[in-house]
Parts: C-alpha cells; structure tokens; sequence
C-alpha cells in the first residue's frame, strides 16, 4: 500500500493581506455582526488605535507573555459592557489574550465570540488554535481548544511601521523557527514541507532587507506572508524541541518568544542535523550548506540577541529547565543544547 494521509486546514478561514487592507475591518465587523468592540492591545499602541478606524467599546492592555490576572481583568470588564466581538491589535500577547477571552465571554460548550486580528509582529499567534498566558506563579502555560481560532485575520504592512526593528525582525526569526519546526516534525506532511521550506526561503532573504529598508511596505508585506507560510501545521511547529525549551526561559526571565528563538533555534537545528540527516540536508539545500550555521550568522547580521548569559541566567536555571522539559530527549541532551546557547 503506498502513502497515505489526512490534512487538516487549522489557519483562519479568511485572511486579508497587503498595504491598505485595514480597510476591510469595518466590512469584517459588519459580516460577522459585530456592534460592541472589544479592544484587546498592549501600552505601546494605544497611541495609534485610530488607524483601525472603528470605535471601540472597551479596551484592555495586555503586557508581555500575557498574564491571566489581566485577562481574567479584562473578562470582567467585557462582559459588564456586553460585547459581541473582539479586535486584537498587537502582538502575541495581544492575540492569544483576546483568543482567551473569546471563549471565556460566552462560557463552556458555547462558540466563541468571533475575533479579528490584526497583527504587529510577525509572531502569527493568529494563525492557531491555542494560545499561551502566564500564571499568578510567573510560568508559562498553554491551552487548545478549535474555538481559540480567530475568524479573520488582516495583515497590513503599514501598520506594522511603528513596530520597533528589533521587534520585527526577532519575531521574524520566530515565524522561521515555525517553518525549520514543522519541516522537522515527526511523520509525513508534505502540504507543510512546501509551506516551510518557502516561508524559509523568503525569511531568509527578506529579514535582511527589511534591516536595510525599514520604511518598505513592501518588504513588510513579504515579510508578513512568509510568516503565513510558516504556520500551516501550528500543533507540531508550536510543540517543537525550540519552542518548549524557549517557552521554559521566556516566561520565567523575562525573554520575548522571537528572542528566545534567536538564542536557541541554530542550536536545536544542530542537535537535530544527527537525528534527521536527511531533513536537514534539504534545509542545507535550501539556505545554505550548514543551515545551523547560516541561521546562526542570519540572527548575527540582524544584530540580534545571541547568548543567554545576557539574560543572566546559568547553569543552575537552565539544569532546572531542561528537567522540565525533559522527556522525548534526556536532560542532559537538553541541558547540552542551551549550554551551547549560554
């Protein structure tokens, strides 16, 4: 019997992208009968909510790594206004806060309140169906449920352009940490491997130039659908050896995802090049001859956080970390790769 397979679509189902696209919001809003906006964003752009031009009901702020104590804050406070939908403006913090918040409003076995994302990072938390938030304890949880989805998404270059560089091009690093974990993954997906290995491609070369040319929209917009293309199998990529060992420090150390990403993901690939030669041997074909290595000096060229030590953390917290998420690998192979890292 030859190869056999299921694939199932797990992204939003409409997707806006393209300088200008914000002008489908309203559209958007009306189509899914949307009257009492909840606005979900984080303090850096309260200063610019008028470019989404509608008017909101309510609005929560949501800092970094997404604490529940604001969400469960926010939940309240909606409720009292009696929205019918959410907008998320921001980064993952924003988006997976209001995901969270659209399945809390309406309680246990009900839909969730429809949410629009319009994404500032390139992060895509808007892409799955789960979401991640921190506890009153400072660690990083996570949860799934089908009705996280968000119901449309609109990617809009120009309103990225307040983004700060480091920002931009961190969680660009993130999304190729997608794209190389679900190319990586365990069994056969071969609808993922050409997403991946294109998002791969484009973040590859884009990155640079959107360092060189901040203003361009239009490298925005590249950089913006590669990130897409890197989402198409969220559970395996989001679950992957770089991001349960990144979402072990992050939360804990205060380190934003793309940063995490930066510091770890061409030492995941190098300790992955012996367990799956001859998937990285394509990514080798894809970005260069060593990809680990290519990777490791792409973050270097966009002048990127490469060492955990800067974060003051050693050996003693990274020796409970790889404890943590020990399991399919022994935390001695774990410990090795953020050593590597240190």
């Amino acid at each position: 019997m030859g190869r056999t397979g299921t694939f199932s679509y797990s992204n939003p189902r409409v997707i806006h992208w393209g300088s200008g696209s914000i002008a489908q919001l309203k559209a958007e809003l009306s189509r899914l009968n949307i009257h009492r906006i909840a606005l979900v964003t984080t303090r850096s752009l309260t200063g610019s909510l008028d470019r989404l031009a509608v008017e909101a009901t309510t609005t929560a702020v949501i800092d970094q790594h997404t604490p529940m104590w604001q969400i469960d804050s926010a939940v309240e406070d909606f409720a009292t206004a009696k929205v019918d939908g959410l907008v998320s403006y921001g980064g993952g913090s924003a988006i997976d806060a209001a995901k969270i918040m659209s399945v809390r409003l309406v309680g246990s076995g009900d839909d969730a309140l429809p949410h629009i994302a319009v994404p500032t990072t390139l992060s895509v938390a808007e892409l799955a169906p789960g979401a991640g938030y921190t506890d009153d304890a400072g660690d990083k949880m996570g949860m799934r449920d089908p009705r996280l989805l968000v119901a449309r998404v609109i990617y809009d270059a120009e309103l990225t352009l307040d983004t700060p560089m480091h920002l931009w091009l961190s969680t660009g690093i993130r999304a190729l940490d997608h794209a190389v974990e679900g190319f990586l993954a365990d069994g056969d997906h071969p609808f993922n491997d050409v997403m991946s290995l294109e998002a791969i491609r484009r973040l590859y070369t884009s990155l640079p130039r959107a360092k060189a040319s901040p203003e361009d929209v239009e490298v925005r917009t590249e950089n913006q659908l590669a990130a897409w293309f890197s989402y198409t199998l969220p559970g395996p990529s989001a679950g992957g050896l770089g991001h349960m060992m990144g979402k072990q420090i992050g939360a804990r150390h205060d380190i934003p995802h793309g940063v995490t990403s930066c510091l770890l993901l061409p030492h995941v690939m190098r300790f992955m090049a012996s367990r799956m030669p001859g998937r990285m041997a394509v990514l080798d074909e894809v970005i260069g001859s060593d990809a680990p290595g290519a990777v490791y000096r792409l973050i270097e060229s966009l002048g990127l956080p490469q060492h955990i030590a800067a974060y003051g953390i050693g050996e003693p917290e990274l020796s409970r970390a790889a404890g943590e998420v020990a399991g399919k690998y022994p935390a001695a192979d774990l410990l090795q790769i953020y050593m590597s890292a240190l």
